[in-house]
């Protein structure tokens, strides 16, 4: 799910930023294939071109779609005046057909016909607000320039895009995971508040492409791992001890990500804080674990 895992990044001081125009996310590609095969992961498919598509749409036609999608929404959106958010946000979804030949409503475009979800736009919108993303600011980062696919989407087989400004993470996630998300959203919205230094993941937006009869659901994230910044050292902490170890196919990437036992072997010491950061650190973690508690009893029905 959403909140269950958590990642610890460590930069080195030392080295200088790369420039993002020369660290852009090389497309995917399957190699090794042959003419007329593909390679799969859940509904993630990669053809011998490199091709990706997603429950049958193309990357491309994907992107250009959320792309519009956004677009339409947060201006939309921005038109409307600021209030207090209600409990009733939390379950608005708002809906717009974009047939190819355009509307009164929406520009033509060279896409399949689509439909566009916006899940609590109001609360979502307030989200972003308390985060300090400008609507302007949000629409410039997803809808300006094209969105970047990722080429190492892990075992999970969605997708995952990235802003050219590496602000964003964009992912797909299945219906559970994104009825997951609705029904958090009033806790979220609690604990934004109460616990503004939240680690949790940002969440910024939670959509729908309705294209080919099949639902794509997306939810935009925050980066946390911008490629500007070069990192030396990356681990993918659990919390847990059991098979949290990098394997050695992992280990001789020139960029591996290790895990839990390979952290407690490298750095036995732990890192080092100051009290008061200790503190504050301590104070957010246990604050996220309540909410983490409520996540595991809404999950199991115990709410």
């Amino acid at each position: 799910m959403f909140l269950c895992s958590a990642a610890c990044y460590v930069s080195n001081p030392q080295v200088k930023p790369v420039s993002p125009l020369l660290c852009q996310m090389p497309s995917p590609t399957a190699q090794g294939l042959g003419p007329g095969q593909e390679k799969k992961i859940g509904h993630r498919r990669v053809d011998a071109s490199g091709e990706t598509t997603y429950k049958k749409t193309t990357s491309s036609a994907l992107k250009g779609a959320i792309q519009l999608g956004i677009g339409y929404t947060v201006g939309n959106l921005s038109s409307k005046p600021e209030r207090d958010v209600l409990m009733q946000d939390f379950y608005v979804v708002e809906s717009i057909f974009f047939p190819s030949e355009g509307s009164n409503l929406t520009p033509a475009h060279h896409y399949p016909d689509f439909r566009f979800k916006t899940y609590a736009p109001v609360a979502f919108r307030y989200f972003r607000e308390l985060f300090g993303i400008r609507p302007d600011d949000y629409l410039y980062s997803l809808c300006n320039e094209p969105l970047i696919e990722l080429s190492n989407p892990g075992a999970s087989g969605s997708i995952f895009y990235v802003t050219r400004d590496d602000e964003f993470i964009i992912k797909t996630v299945n219906a559970k995971e994104a009825e997951f998300l609705q029904k958090l959203l009033p806790g979220y919205y609690m604990n934004l508040n109460q616990n503004p230094r939240t680690l949790l993941p940002k969440f910024f937006g939670l959509y729908c492409v309705q294209c080919g009869g099949k639902n794509i659901r997306i939810v935009v994230m925050n980066n946390v791992l911008p490629r500007a910044v070069r990192m030396h050292l990356k681990f993918d902490l659990k919390g847990s001890t059991y098979k949290r170890r990098a394997s050695k196919k992992e280990r001789e990437k020139s960029n591996p990500t290790f895990k839990d036992l390979d952290f407690i072997a490298d750095v036995p010491d732990g890192l080092t804080l100051d009290q008061d950061t200790y503190g504050a650190l301590l104070k957010t973690l246990q604050r996220d674990c309540l909410v983490r508690e409520r996540e595991e009893r809404v999950r199991g029905g115990g709410m």
